[in-house]
């Protein structure tokens, strides 16, 4: 009932028809920062909804931003129009347009962002402290844009306040600095326990930090954040003992479970729904009454033959024959041949309208960037990087996470590149269709060998970073075409 009401007041405010204000029914936001607006609680509550609506959206990860990042993984294939996202060429103009959706979406939420931040620490009415904490969390989300583009695009153009018209494309590192800076303000003024599930808490800083910094290479930090985390943040494992027991963590009934760090939240209502798992499943099945299989695995695909069949992420994760709703007959799939379950909703009401959340942070991603971080500091595993990353495979193939199984790594014998491979595979299992697996390949300079390791496709190197949008070329006097990224 909760991510009902709190998606309810995204929309109203995105839509102006809240009932304290015309958010954005006569004027644009960028109009709107001004002392006339922001007066109340209610208003400033309105503005940081606000922030979240173009995150959500269909142009960004409601959709086609799952679709852009998953679709290069070395398991998965576009099909149609979304086939050239996964050829490791150069994008074709109708995914260089899409690419260009999720720029405008993601700076467009930068520039609410910045908009709140400017504008609620002059509502006096509001306590210091709240004001504060409504602030931290514009700072969290414009963080998380900031780190969408940076990983995606390279060096990028920098926003921080309303008063830069444009700007040129900063260093990558300018703008990591600029995200660390944002989630250290996080994890100080966040509070521990959200207000509403689906926003951040002082626990999703530091946790968000771990990943920032494992993107940097930073291993210490990273590390350093994470293990806090483990040793004091409020998250556990939720723990399964059969295939659909993973259901209590992806499925659309899933809200506030012990592992949930940060997730975007989605529900049954159509158009405030996620329209990912449309994507991934069969016209009509068990799993769901929607689905369009745009993108699909193929069984012969050494990623899929190598994971282990009693891994219970694989049976749930993944089927070749389904459930004919109108027959009650079971089908076998031709093409495409295989399909991803991960996100199943029976209950859906329409195309966008899957219940289930994206889950950008949970704990398993905590205790594999420790386990991974914990090995590049220390040339080699500690005990509790072992164990991290233990507990995350012992829970993927259902036994107890906290206590010693028969699939258990060793405890001995590892060297650094041997143990960072593993936790890269066990990231690859447990956070399968996440949309992290192609960037786990970039930032580990292994996408060239995976890709054709696994597909039999050679990668042209320009085709790790998205095209700068023309349209952000032809209005920026700062960015020329010779500023474009390289191949485009």
């Amino acid at each position: 009932m909760k991510k009902i009401i709190f998606l309810a007041a995204i929309v109203l405010i995105i839509l102006g028809v809240s009932s304290c204000s015309k958010f954005l029914q006569e004027k644009p936001m960028t109009q709107l920062s001004t002392a006339t607006y922001y007066k109340t609680l209610q208003d400033a509550q309105g503005a940081i909804n606000a922030i979240y609506g173009p995150i959500r959206s269909d142009g960004v990860f409601q959709r086609q931003y799952m679709q852009l990042a998953d679709i290069p993984s070395d398991y998965a294939y576009g099909r149609g129009s979304t086939a050239p996202a996964g050829n490791y060429q150069l994008l074709d103009q109708v995914n260089i347009s899409r690419v260009a959706t999720v720029w405008n979406g993601l700076y467009q939420a930068i520039n609410y962002a910045n908009i709140a931040i400017e504008q609620i620490p002059n509502i006096t009415s509001i306590a210091p402290a709240i004001r504060t904490e409504l602030v931290s969390e514009a700072k969290f989300l414009r963080a998380y844009c900031y780190f969408h583009l940076v990983i995606n695009w390279g060096a990028v153009p920098l926003y921080l306040s309303t008063t830069h018209t444009v700007t040129k494309r900063m260093p990558v590192q300018d703008v990591y600095t600029a995200i660390v800076a944002d989630l250290d303000s996080g994890e100080q003024f966040l509070p521990p326990v959200p207000a509403e599930e689906g926003r951040p808490t002082n626990w999703a800083a530091k946790s968000f930090l771990s990943l920032v910094y494992l993107f940097m290479g930073q291993w210490d930090s990273a590390a350093n954040n994470a293990q806090q985390v483990i040793e004091k943040g409020p998250y556990s494992l939720v723990q399964v003992h059969q295939p659909d027991d993973f259901n209590n963590i992806f499925g659309p009934s899933a809200n506030g479970t012990s592992e949930e760090i940060f997730y975007l939240k989605y529900n049954h209502v159509n158009g405030q729904g996620w329209e990912w798992p449309l994507n991934l499943l069969w016209t009509s099945s068990q799993y769901a009454p929607f689905g369009n299989y745009v993108v699909y695995e193929e069984p012969n695909n050494p990623f899929i033959t190598s994971w282990n069949n009693n891994d219970l992420r694989k049976q749930f994760d993944l089927f070749t024959e389904y459930i004919n709703p109108a027959t009650g007959l079971v089908n076998q799939l031709t093409f495409p041949p295989m399909l991803c379950s991960k996100f199943r909703d029976p209950g859906a009401t329409g195309t966008a309208g899957f219940a289930n959340d994206y889950p950008f942070l949970r704990y398993a991603d905590v205790l594999l960037i420790y386990a991974e971080a914990n090995d590049m500091a220390n040339s080699g595993p500690s005990s509790l990087a072992i164990e991290s990353l233990n507990e995350v495979k012992r829970r993927g193939y259902g036994y107890p996470s906290n206590s010693p199984s028969p699939v258990d790594y060793t405890s001995s014998g590892w060297t650094q590149q041997s143990f960072r491979d593993s936790v890269l595979q066990e990231r690859a299992y447990e956070q399968f269709m996440e949309a992290k697996r192609w960037q786990d390949l970039k930032r580990t300079g292994t996408a060239a060998e995976i890709i054709l390791q696994n597909k039999g496709i050679k990668l042209n190197p320009d085709f790790l970073l998205w095209p700068i949008p023309q349209q952000e070329i032809d209005a920026n006097p700062q960015i020329g075409q010779s500023n474009q990224n390289p191949g485009y």
